[in-house]
């Protein structure tokens, strides 16, 4: 072997080990990395059961509080329903009545509402056709002292229930509609307490 050829295997030699001594180091710190990964995914399990109980009783807790709210949004949308069904109807039911009954619940919202001075009191087409004849004398009658109401000799067809008080110029709407819309709410929450009372 020549000079040459010994220099180039020692070379060679060298840059073996020098190889070898790499390769086993990075094999080394493979391992190392795959043990560590290993134990970080056991850490990350152990991690995640431990934890699964409580995340899935939150969720759950979320869901249940969600469907809570929904039974409540449904149950106050069907009371409020049923509220106006029963509004509609309480006043539906007020041209239901016989005619004497409604002249008398009209004569009573007259004595009611009436100032004590003179006016003059207008019904709808549908009333004024199936007034008593004495319905006039009547209300005379029921009136409060210093009150007086005269029947107007015409209808007005735009009321559907109830009248109109005419004092000069002004009116007063005693309109079933007129009165039930301003008693809406107390009506609603006397409604509420009879049909859902705890």
């Amino acid at each position: 072997m020549t000079g040459l050829d010994t220099i180039l295997e020692s070379i060679r030699k060298d840059g073996q080990e020098s190889a070898d001594v790499i390769l086993q180091k990075a094999k080394q710190e493979a391992d190392e990395i795959s043990a560590r990964g290993l134990e970080d995914a056991q850490l990350r399990r152990e991690e995640i059961l431990r934890d699964a109980p409580q995340q899935a009783q939150d969720a759950a807790d979320r869901v249940l509080s969600s469907a809570h709210r929904e039974q409540r949004r449904i149950l106050l949308t069907a009371r409020q329903a049923l509220i106006q069904e029963t509004l509609e109807a309480a006043e539906s039911s007020l041209f239901d009545l016989p005619d004497e009954e409604y002249f008398t619940v009209l004569l009573g919202l007259a004595a009611k509402r009436a100032l004590p001075q003179k006016g003059e009191l207008v019904l709808g087409s549908r009333d004024f056709a199936r007034m008593p004849a004495n319905f006039a004398k009547k209300l005379q009658e029921a009136l409060p002292q210093g009150a007086e109401l005269t029947v107007a000799e015409k209808p007005n067809p735009a009321i559907d229930g109830g009248f109109l008080l005419l004092y000069g110029g002004i009116e007063e709407n005693c309109t079933f509609r007129a009165l039930f819309d301003d008693k809406r709410e107390e009506l609603q929450d006397l409604t509420n307490q009879i049909l859902f009372a705890d």
